[in-house]
């Protein structure tokens, strides 16, 4: 796209909160390494720092501010326990200095794929930019539909997207988004294709087709699996009438994504986005001919890299160093870099090739590392309860 027609401003409409736009992240612009040591003279400050990593620097017997320097010795803090986000309250991961501030967090927890669900926090500004203005930065690069309704068909609660995805409509000009009543968690405890799991796939599905057929909605948020049983649903005309699919929280199969791309819903803009509740959103800035998934994070608060496998794929101290070369596939490993919390090497469940950064993300002001085509690993297929979300 020619860069002279695009623009990316902050809103000139009060849609009640004054939300800030990505360019005003205090990291744009900021080198990992610069932006690494902000962050831990924060969380690892002895007085106002945070419980859980103060105790970890004792327990390491090490001085943090003073031994890393640079994005490079991150693995001296070893990988991530991911338990811990589950044993703590979420307090223990916060620094001090924002527990008395407790108004500016944003609460969220994950779908509990893996396990009980984790919980984490956000600053306001740190939500916005984590889950809001990186897509709204891409849609508008996109032209992907503005001042239109949507249907959210997905989870809230405590999900974190549920809480960003009205924000999103927001800033994208519309109204709070036409949404349903789906909780993940309740269709992960059934067995797959069995008459209760058929049951509650059949309700959400009910909930969205009624939506659609009473409003008129020219975008469709929602997952891989449940995007494909609402075009099973829908009439030529309904799906001809869509003008934006945005997708994610499910990983989705190459013939599933050229469906999506082509029969089923043929005029609309279509982007995948990839990521969680704990770190944050990467998003695909263009479509792959070759039909890729090509995803980037926005800046240094959130570093993506894929390590090898050929140690396996348990986490280990060892590993962090083993990023793979471009093109090569290997496990993902997420670092999240905010002030309000701090997670740095996060072996996730997935596998994915690392990519370089395209002139498109080097154009939008990313100059980091992608993933492309990201998937569960193998091996954990039997762990993993994916479920719709």
């Amino acid at each position: 796209m020619n860069s002279i027609t695009f623009r990316y401003e902050r809103p000139t409409s009060n849609y009640g909160l004054a939300s800030p736009i990505l360019h005003d992240a205090k990291w744009i612009g900021m080198s990992v390494d610069t932006w690494l040591r902000n962050i831990l003279s924060i969380h690892f400050d002895p007085i106002m720092g945070t419980p859980y990593w103060l105790e970890k620097e004792r327990q390491l017997g090490m001085n943090v501010i003073r031994e890393i320097t640079s994005f490079d010795e991150l693995h001296l803090l070893g990988p991530m326990d991911e338990e811990d986000l589950r044993r703590y309250p979420v307090e223990h991961f916060i620094p001090k200095i924002y527990h008395k501030n407790k108004e500016n967090l944003i609460l969220g927890e994950t779908a509990g794929t893996t396990g009980l669900p984790k919980v984490t926090a956000y600053l306001r500004d740190e939500f916005f930019m984590a889950f809001v203005e990186w897509f709204v930065c891409v849609a508008t690069y996109r032209r992907f539909p503005a001042g239109v309704n949507w249907l959210w068909a997905g989870p809230g609660g405590p999900h974190i997207i549920g809480k960003a995805v009205g924000h999103v409509v927001k800033r994208m000009g519309g109204m709070d988004p036409f949404s349903i009543d789906l909780d993940p968690r309740w269709i992960k405890k059934l067995v797959p294709n069995s008459l209760g799991f058929n049951r509650y796939l059949n309700h959400v599905i009910e909930q969205a087709l009624d939506i659609l057929k009473r409003q008129h909605v020219e975008v469709i948020y929602s997952t891989p699996p449940l995007l494909e049983r609402l075009a099973a649903e829908m009439d030529a005309e309904q799906r001809k009438a869509i003008r934006g699919i945005h997708y994610g929280g499910v990983a989705v199969e190459k013939e599933l994504l050229k469906r999506l791309r082509g029969e089923s819903f043929p005029n609309a803009v279509h982007i995948a986005g990839y990521g969680n509740t704990l770190f944050g959103l990467c998003m695909e800035i263009t479509e792959s001919a070759e039909g890729n998934l090509d995803y980037y994070s926005p800046g240094t608060r959130m570093v993506v890299q894929v390590v090898s496998k050929k140690d396996g794929i348990r986490p280990d101290k060892n590993r962090l160093s083993q990023v793979v070369d471009y093109g090569e596939e290997g496990q993902v490993l997420f670092h999240r870099l905010d002030e309000s919390f701090f997670i740095p090497n996060m072996f996730e469940r997935d596998e994915a090739i690392r990519i370089e950064p395209s002139t498109e993300a080097k154009y939008l002001g990313v100059y980091q590392d992608g993933v492309r085509n990201p998937t569960l690993l193998k091996g954990l297929e039997a762990n993993a309860k994916v479920g719709v979300y």
